[in-house]
C-alpha cells in the first residue's frame, strides 16, 4: 500500500465538484495574493473525468524563496479516488498560517 506523505500534516480535503472546486481555487488565489499554475488546475480537472484510478500530483503554485524554503501549494489524488483532491501548503514564511487560516472557517 502506498503511503500517503500527505496524511502526516492533515492536509485539508476538497470534493472534486468542478463548480465548487473552481470557487474555492479562486477565493484561494484571491485570499493569498496569488495565481494559480491554470495548465495545472486545467489537467486536475481532465484527470477527473479521463482517469480515475492512478494517483496523481500537483503543483498548483510555487513562489521561490532565498532565506526560507519555497512556498508550494500542491495536491494529490489517491488512486481510485478521483472525488477528492488533498491540497496542501508547504513552506515559504508565515504563508502556511493564512493557508490554514483560509481554511479554518470552513
Amino acid at each position: 500500500m502506498r503511503s500517503k506523505p500527505y496524511q502526516i500534516l492533515e492536509p485539508y480535503r476538497i470534493f472534486l465538484n468542478e463548480e465548487k472546486l473552481r470557487t474555492t481555487f479562486q477565493e484561494l488565489q484571491s485570499f493569498l495574493g496569488i495565481v494559480f499554475d491554470q495548465s495545472e488546475v486545467e489537467r486536475l480537472f481532465n484527470n477527473a473525468e479521463e482517469d480515475q484510478v492512478s494517483f496523481k500530483t500537483y503543483l498548483f503554485y510555487k513562489k521561490p524563496s532565498l532565506i526560507f524554503k519555497d512556498w508550494t501549494i500542491t495536491g494529490i489524488v489517491d488512486e481510485y479516488e478521483p472525488e477528492t483532491l488533498f491540497l496542501k501548503s508547504n513552506g515559504g514564511f508565515s504563508k502556511q498560517k493564512r493557508f490554514d487560516n483560509f481554511f479554518a472557517n470552513r
